[in-house]
């Protein structure tokens, strides 16, 4: 396999300086002065190979989740049936979302981007419409005659508690870091099951 390409090698660095910066300074405090500083390159290097401030924002974001999508998506993807729902239910309720990392302070950071900038909300909007999909893939596999509104809904709202647990946790929130929100979500992947068999029954 042949070695990356310079333009390559350039952006991931310049990447991964982007991730320290708006962990150190916040969304405001990321400049292109900043992060051409923390990548070693000159600021014209930057704008080269990514653009001005906005594109490097929306490539970010790009960056960001294209790597939680191969980690997640595609674990689920490439997984027997029976194991892809215990994969989504971990990563939800543990290595995915707990504890919290610098990571989230990126993500809590691209959020706020994302309300302000159209682009890097549609990219956001994208990369977590696809996550909802795998978890709802994984209901799919493991409760097939589940009604397909109910495994949607299912899928949504345990997106939404692990999303919600985090933003506790960073608060510190001492219930947040327990077994609490995986209950939770079991609970619900329990009501799901009870409409399979009962959709079995009918049946």
């Amino acid at each position: 396999m042949g070695r990356p390409s310079l333009a390559t090698e350039r952006t991931e660095q310049i990447m991964q300086a982007i991730a320290r910066c708006l962990q150190k300074n916040g969304l405001a405090g990321t400049t292109l002065e900043r992060v051409a500083e923390e990548s070693g390159l000159s600021r014209s290097h930057v704008r080269h190979y990514v653009g001005n401030r906005d594109d490097l924002l929306r490539k970010f974001a790009n960056w960001l989740y294209t790597g939680y999508e191969a980690e997640f998506i595609g674990k689920i993807a490439s997984a027997p049936d029976r194991a892809k729902l215990p994969i989504a239910m971990d990563y939800l309720f543990s290595s995915g979302f707990l504890p919290i990392s610098d990571d989230d302070t990126v993500i809590r950071e691209l959020i706020s981007a994302g309300i302000a900038d159209e682009s890097i909300r549609a990219t956001m909007r994208g990369h977590y419409s696809h996550a909802v999909q795998a978890v709802e893939d994984a209901l799919a596999a493991e409760y097939p005659s589940a009604p397909p509104g109910a495994r949607r809904s299912v899928a949504y709202g345990l997106w939404c508690l692990a999303m919600g647990n985090s933003m506790m946790a960073e608060l510190q929130l001492p219930m947040a870091a327990g077994g609490l929100i995986r209950t939770a979500g079991e609970t619900l992947v329990e009501q799901l099951a009870a409409r399979s068999h009962g959709q079995l029954r009918d049946g």
